[in-house]
Parts: C-alpha cells; sequence; structure tokens
C-alpha cells in the first residue's frame, strides 16, 4: 500500500469517515510501517490541538474600522457595475453617434418601420442630452453618479421606446 494512501485513510479516520475495512487495512500497515505510525501519532496529537484551541472572533465593527484606519473606503459592487454600465452606454451611444453603420441600418430598417424613424428620432434628443449631462462627470471622475446616470438614461430609453411603441399600437387599430 502506499503511503500516499495511508495519509488519506489517516485523514478519514481524524475526520470519523473511515470504513470497517479501511480501518483494518490501516491498522496492519500502521503496526508494521514506523514512519506511517510516527506520522499518525503527529497527526492525533495536531488534531487534539487543534480542537483545544479558543475561537477569537472580531467586535462588530472591526472590518469598518480597520477600512477608515487604513483611509480607504467602501465601494459597493453595485456602483462597480454601474460605472461599467455608464461605459457601456456612453460607448454605445457614441457608436450610434459616430459610425455611419447605425445610420445605414436604421436607414434600411425605417423605411419599412415608421414607428423606429421616430424613435430614432426620440433616441437622438435623448442621446445629445445625455452626452451634454455625461461630459462634466466623465471629464471629473465618475463616482456614485455613475450608477444614478446609467439607471436615468435606461428608464428614459424604455419609456421613448414604450411611448413610440404605444404609438405605433394606437395607429394600426
Amino acid at each position: 500500500m502506499k503511503h500516499r494512501e495511508i495519509a488519506r485513510l489517516i485523514q478519514k479516520t481524524l475526520d470519523g469517515e473511515i470504513s470497517p475495512r479501511d480501518k483494518g487495512r490501516l491498522d496492519k500497515h500502521l503496526a508494521v510501517c514506523p514512519e506511517c505510525a510516527e506520522f499518525s501519532r503527529e497527526m492525533v496529537h495536531s488534531t487534539a490541538a487543534l480542537r483545544k484551541l479558543t475561537e477569537f472572533y472580531p467586535q462588530p465593527g472591526f472590518n469598518d474600522r480597520v477600512i477608515s484606519r487604513l483611509g480607504l473606503r467602501r465601494r459597493f459592487a453595485w456602483a462597480k457595475a454601474g460605472i461599467v454600465l455608464v461605459g457601456g452606454w456612453l460607448a454605445a451611444a457614441l457608436f450610434a453617434a459616430y459610425s455611419p453603420l447605425p445610420a445605414e441600418l436604421l436607414g434600411k430598417i425605417a423605411t419599412s418601420f415608421p414607428a423606429l424613424v421616430r424613435f430614432y428620432d426620440n433616441a437622438a434628443i435623448v442621446v445629445s442630452s445625455l452626452t451634454s449631462l455625461l461630459t462634466p462627470v466623465v471629464k471629473n471622475s465618475i463616482d456614485a453618479t455613475g450608477p444614478v446616470i446609467g439607471a436615468v438614461f435606461s428608464v428614459l430609453f424604455i419609456y421613448i421606446l414604450g411611448k413610440t411603441l404605444q404609438k405605433e399600437a394606437k395607429c394600426r387599430t
């Protein structure tokens, strides 16, 4: 039997998960192998010593005190995600504004869907408004305002799309 297998069986014994068959194999090997027997005694002694240790838990607010003493500030995951979303919206808006591809694509779609033409006009107004809103924020630094601006842009986008589709549905009836 390999010593690696014996070490695994010793760990199973310490965890209380060893089967009677494996226990018999382990005992036979430990009786003839002084190295493994010594390793087993050391592991039993170490485990017993570890179980006697007292567990310490920090007081409430420990993390906040450490962070403030280090001069750091907490940033929440939603703020980071908001920055990424704002960056994505900004990149999409810049792509739509400066790339000829969206104009060509929307030109082809617009010939068959009049509602999309109206939506594109409304979206252009929103994009230009948001560009003027985002310019000072981007020049300074994107902080907690990023997620708010991203949320506002998303709500406006969904609102304008909904209104445009409602008008189109009314026109069809």
